[in-house]
């Protein structure tokens, strides 16, 4: 299946820049770091996209201590090991992170923690399905796509706001 083009749009944040991909109709990628430079990539400064303007709102939202979880449409594209994974994610409370191994037994695959972590390492839509919220055996930080420090802060953060 071809992908959609996407339009981009960056959110300044407290951790730097998140970049937001969209279709007319989900997000299909969300990341930190500045969106790909190729002449394919149509980054919408004035973020006419309306799933561009309500995904930025939320972040902007979540980053303010206002919103603790996103309502936002989502494509998610992987296998059904990795849609699963996500699904079990998506579900860990804001301010709460759980090990890989507690993610593989939501997920009703007890000793597949290393899967897990293979299939959250391919997360196409960081923040918004809350990978930061998975760590290792004793609450270690392990494995996050855009660095440890941003992992760290992450948690920091969520873990600084009492959840309602």
């Amino acid at each position: 299946m071809a992908m959609k083009a996407l339009s981009y749009a960056v959110v300044d944040t407290p951790v730097g820049p998140f970049t937001l991909g969209a279709s007319e109709s989900a997000i299909h990628k969300a990341f930190f770091g500045k969106p790909p430079t190729d002449s394919s990539v149509k980054v919408d400064a004035n973020v006419a996209n309306p799933v561009l303007i309500l995904a930025k709102e939320q972040v902007e939202q979540y980053f303010a201590g206002t919103r603790q979880t996103f309502s936002l449409p989502v494509s998610l594209e992987g296998t059904p090991f990795q849609r699963k994974a996500w699904a079990a994610m998506s579900r860990i409370p804001f301010g709460k992170a759980i090990s890989y191994s507690e993610q593989a037994e939501l997920m009703g695959e007890p000793g597949k923690a290393r899967a897990v972590g293979m299939a959250n390492g391919r997360n196409p839509v960081c923040l918004i399905v809350p990978c930061h919220r998975v760590v290792g055996k004793n609450g270690n930080l392990t494995g996050y796509a855009f660095g440890l420090d941003i992992k760290r802060s992450l948690l920091a953060f969520e873990a600084g706001l009492e959840p309602s």
